[in-house]
C-alpha cells in the first residue's frame, strides 16, 4: 500500500504498549481530583464505533425543483461499543456486579441528592473519550450458572455532553482576569488594587513627613498651616493619591500617591503650592 505523502507527513508517531491496558469509564470530575473507576471492563472492546452529525432543516421553495438545506448544528460525538463477549462459565463466576454495575451508571442516585446520572469519561490507554453520559445499555444473555449470567454479549452507548469548567479552570480565569486588572490599573498610575484602610492610614503617615521634612520648600500659608497643624490629609482609595486639606475645607493639592507599598512624588506628582524658587523633592 502506498500512501499520500501530503495526508501521511501530518499523522503523529505511535507505539505499541508494553504492558496491558485497561479500559474503564472514570467519573468526570471538576474538581481537579484523580478521576475515580466507577466500571472497569472485563475485557477491552474488540472495535469502538464513532458517530457525530451536521443538523440541516429542508427548506422547499415553492416550485423550485431543488430543496434548499439550512444549517442549524452539530451534535456531539456519539461512542458505541458493541460486542462485548463476557465469558466466566467455566471460571465459576457470576456477571450480575457487571451488569448491575453498568445500569446503576443510567440512573440518578436520588438517595445521595446526586439528580441526574454521573457524567463519565471513556479511556483505554492514550485515548479518552468524555465528558460524556451512558445513554444505553444491551445485552444478551446466553449461559447460566444456577441462574446467575455467566456468557453475556453486551453492547454500551456513550454520548459526548458539553465540557465542563473544572473548578480549577474557573480559579485559573479569575486569577488572570485579576492580574489584568492589576496591570491596567498599575499602568493608569493607580495602586494594582484598592488601598485598605490600614493601606490609607500607612499613606498619611508618610505624607505627613514628607510635608515636615520639606517643610521650607512650600508656600508660607502652606507652612503656616503644617506649623499650626491645622490641616487635614485625605487618601482617595482607588488612586492612592493623599491630598491635602486646609481650613474650610480649601484643597491645598496633592501630596504623593501611595501604591500601597511605597510613595510616589516629585513635580510630575506633588501639587502643592512652593515658595518662589522651591522644588517638589
Amino acid at each position: 500500500m502506498r500512501f499520500n505523502d501530503l495526508a501521511y507527513t501530518t499523522l503523529a508517531t505511535a507505539s505499541k504498549e508494553s504492558k496491558a491496558i485497561a479500559a474503564v469509564l472514570l467519573e468526570y470530575d471538576i474538581s481537579g481530583n484523580t478521576p475515580k473507576p466507577l466500571w472497569v471492563f472485563l475485557v477491552n472492546p474488540q472495535s469502538l464505533r464513532f458517530s457525530r452529525e451536521a443538523k440541516y432543516t429542508e427548506i422547499s421553495p415553492l416550485a423550485s425543483q431543488r430543496s434548499e438545506i439550512q444549517y442549524a448544528a452539530t451534535t456531539g460525538q456519539t461512542l458505541s461499543i458493541p460486542d462485548l463477549i463476557l465469558q466466566t462459565w467455566y471460571c465459576g463466576k457470576s456477571l450480575r456486579p457487571l451488569l448491575e454495575g453498568i445500569n446503576l451508571l443510567l440512573e440518578a442516585d436520588i438517595k445521595n441528592k446526586k439528580y441526574a446520572p454521573p457524567i463519565l469519561k471513556f479511556q483505554m490507554g492514550t485515548r479518552e473519550f468524555g465528558p460524556c453520559v451512558l445513554t444505553n445499555v444491551q445485552w444478551e444473555e446466553s449461559a447460566w450458572l444456577g441462574g446467575e449470567p455467566a456468557s453475556v454479549k453486551l453492547g454500551l452507548e456513550l454520548k459526548e455532553v458539553p465540557k465542563v469548567i473544572s473548578r480549577g479552570e474557573i480559579e485559573q480565569q479569575k486569577t488572570k482576569g485579576m492580574e489584568t486588572a492589576k496591570a491596567t490599573r498599575e499602568k493608569q498610575g493607580k495602586p494594582r488594587l484598592p488601598l485598605t484602610d490600614r493601606q490609607r492610614t500607612d499613606a498619611a503617615a508618610h505624607a505627613k513627613k514628607y510635608l515636615e521634612t520639606n517643610i521650607k520648600q512650600w508656600a508660607a500659608d502652606v507652612q503656616a498651616a503644617i506649623r499650626g497643624n491645622k490641616y487635614k490629609l485625605s487618601t482617595d482609595a482607588n488612586s492612592g493619591a493623599v491630598a491635602m486639606v486646609g481650613v474650610g475645607g480649601k484643597s491645598l493639592g496633592t501630596v504623593l500617591t501611595w501604591d500601597g507599598f511605597q510613595a510616589k512624588t516629585g513635580q510630575s506628582v506633588t501639587t502643592i503650592p512652593l515658595v518662589t524658587g522651591g522644588k517638589a523633592p
